[in-house]
């Protein structure tokens, strides 16, 4: 898949969408802390979390 192509950007798009309005409110809610250190272990669960999300969508969803 070429980075800067239709499917790409949809693909990055979703996965950004996800992250953000789903994954990082619900995680920060979990959690009473200051807000650097929210940030930090935010950063630790989402972008593991991204990874396995585009490997599982690059493999299942779209298909080259």
């Amino acid at each position: 898949m070429k980075l800067l192509s239709k499917e790409s950007i949809i693909f990055y798009s979703i996965l950004g969408a996800i992250t953000g309005f789903i994954l990082a409110p619900f995680i920060r809610s979990l959690m009473d802390f200051s807000t650097p250190v929210e940030i930090i272990i935010t950063s630790c669960f989402i972008i593991p979390i991204y990874i396995i999300a585009k490997k599982i969508l690059l493999k299942f969803v779209i298909k080259n």
